[in-house]
């Protein structure tokens, strides 16, 4: 959808299209799924335990219409929120070309954050991976410096692979600039 609007350089060869590990949508669509089941835990444990309940002395019978609606209501909240969470998994991704590194970056619904930054640019690009389970699957933080302000520095967390990636972007910036100190004309 988004990623077929986005136009290359004439001559600029797409080298990856990179989205966040699977990890990473899979533990934050946990909480919400979490989330769903919470009311119905709630249900079955007033119904195993009817006794303290009635010590109370509420009648449920009287607020089934009400149980339900709340019941409803909450399951439509948390799938809204599992499917805010995964149309931002969805919609953030990078494009690595041998010029240039695109982000786009689902903020909310009806806001998003494209970037572009060309590797001739690049100062710095290191990745980090912190905890056993990002080693074990592979999955960590990528983040890069460009020559201009502290703004267009960007940091994305929950890369796949972030050392593969981080050697595919050095080599294609390496290869940019050779390019660019035999032609400076591309530059331009």
């Amino acid at each position: 959808m988004l990623f077929e609007k986005i136009q290359l350089e004439p001559g600029e060869e797409l080298l990856k299209t990179v989205r966040k590990h699977w990890f990473v949508i899979v533990m934050e669509l946990f909480g919400s799924f979490v989330m769903l089941l919470l009311p119905f835990f709630l249900l079955f444990f007033v119904l195993q335990f009817p006794d303290a309940i009635s010590a109370i002395n509420i009648d449920l019978s009287n607020y089934i219409s009400l149980i339900t609606f709340t019941i409803a209501s909450w399951s439509i909240f948390s799938l809204m929120a599992g499917f805010m969470i995964w149309t931002h998994y969805y919609l953030d991704f990078w494009i690595i070309t041998d010029r240039r590194i695109i982000l786009v970056n689902q903020i909310h619904f009806f806001n998003r954050n494209v970037s572009i930054f060309r590797l001739e640019r690049l100062q710095d690009i290191e990745f980090t991976v912190k905890g056993v389970i990002p080693t074990l699957l592979n999955f960590g933080e990528i983040s890069a410096q460009t020559a201009s302000a502290f703004e267009s520095n960007f940091r994305t967390r929950g890369m796949p692979d972030p050392r593969g990636l981080q050697a595919i972007i050095q080599k294609a910036m390496d290869k940019r600039l050779v390019v660019l100190h035999s032609t400076p004309d591309l530059a331009e």
